[in-house]
C-alpha cells in the first residue's frame, strides 16, 4: 500500500532537486555574465 506513495515522493523529490539545480545554474550564469560585463566596462574606461 505504501509503495506507490513512496515512489511518488521519490519522484517529487527528484523533480524538486532538478528544479533547484536548474535555478542555481541560471543564477550562476547570470551572476557570471554580470561580473564579466563589469570587467569589460572597467577595461573600456581604463583604455578610453
Amino acid at each position: 500500500m505504501a509503495e506507490p506513495f513512496i515512489g511518488t515522493m521519490y519522484a517529487m523529490t527528484a523533480v524538486f532537486a532538478a528544479a533547484v539545480a536548474v535555478w542555481f545554474s541560471i543564477r550562476a550564469y547570470r551572476h557570471a555574465r554580470t561580473v564579466r560585463e563589469e570587467e569589460v566596462r572597467e577595461e573600456r574606461t581604463e583604455l578610453g
